[in-house]
């Protein structure tokens, strides 16, 4: 039977309230743009509903719809065999280690953490959040991987961060089951459903999935293996050099392709359009430039910006911030 854990009505939470809450959850917060004090413990960081449910004995479901006041950190202090997170709304930066990377609306992140490797969290002010999380106990999770053998993979190795895009019709679906706030044997059996598609799309060495909004069309036809291999040249041409000049025309002959039907079928293959996914691995090279210490300017050049004017706009519609800031906090 699904058991209510807790439910949170819509309020607003202070600093003193997720320090409360984090003791009894392991998790320690910090505000970085709060002086400590008794007047910074009252001030409201979040405004919003949190819902916890049990789907099955050690298998916990919370729901997030919050508002963000003040910017905040979290450093998870328990060990946690299995963790997943969906981002429905609002952007997350994670770290884990040496791993850091930042989660998008549509995209899910698998993780294992423990004691000797922390899972941070950030969440920028000013940002609608709406999450999904599944946390496993161990008991929980190997009573599953018994039942799903396919899944015991996700126990195995050490701790990391698997993130993956989720297609539209897996999204839409979790919207609306989390939608429902009844408790009915319906809505766990969905909700139980929902849980085990979110687990297969989190096993390793699986294609990652189209973004959110990027279903190819069924009439696209099938790509050939071969199709598929030039493809990949261009793929892995825009994945080592993405701040180099690419040309449609220069990309297409490496593609044994006309220019058209690249377009069509690097869509079809990935989601998205060319220049879109060139787009995206330069701002990624550049998140990672960032956090090596590099200006804004010297970034927007080393990925390919003429004017560090567009690279903050580009950055700032993909990241949700500009990029002085993400230096600053990085």
């Amino acid at each position: 039977m699904t058991v209510s854990v807790s439910t949170t009505s819509s309020r607003r939470l202070s600093a003193g309230d997720l320090e409360r809450l984090g003791a009894r959850h392991g998790i320690a917060y910090r505000f970085p743009t709060l002086n400590a004090g008794a007047r910074a413990a009252q001030t409201p960081i979040l405004s919003g509903r949190i819902d916890e449910l049990e789907l099955r004995h050690g298998i916990f479901l919370t729901r997030s719809d919050l508002t963000v006041l003040k910017t905040y950190a979290s450093t998870s202090l328990a060990s946690a065999p299995l963790f997943i997170t969906v981002i429905l709304e609002g952007q997350v930066r994670l770290r884990l280690g040496n791993q850091a990377l930042w989660l998008l609306p549509g995209q899910a992140l698998c993780s294992r953490f423990d004691d000797h490797q922390a899972l941070e969290a950030w969440q920028a002010a000013g940002q609608r959040l709406r999450t999904l999380n599944l946390a496993f106990r161990p008991d929980a999770l190997n009573a599953l991987t018994h039942q799903h053998p396919t899944l015991a993979v996700l126990e195995e190795g050490p701790p990391t961060l698997r993130r993956r895009a989720l297609p539209s019709h897996l999204i839409s679906a979790l919207e609306e089951a989390l939608a429902g706030a009844n408790e009915s044997g319906q809505q766990r059996l969905l909700l139980e459903a929902l849980m085990l598609q979110l687990l297969v799309r989190m096993l390793p060495n699986g294609d990652e999935a189209p973004a959110r909004g990027a279903t190819p069309s069924a009439a696209t036809p099938a790509l050939s293996n071969g199709e598929q291999q030039r493809l990949a040249r261009v793929r892995q041409a825009l994945d080592a050099h993405p701040e180099a000049p690419h040309r449609l025309v220069e990309l297409a002959r490496l593609a044994a392709m006309s220019q058209s039907s690249l377009r069509a079928k690097f869509a079809a293959a990935h989601g998205q359009s060319v220049f879109t996914y060139l787009r995206r691995r330069r701002l990624e090279k550049a998140a990672r430039l960032l956090e090596q210490g590099l200006d804004v300017q010297q970034t927007a050049h080393a990925v390919g910006y003429g004017h560090a004017s567009n690279f903050t706009t580009a950055f700032r519609r993909h990241f949700g911030m500009n990029p002085r800031a993400f230096r600053h906090d990085a």
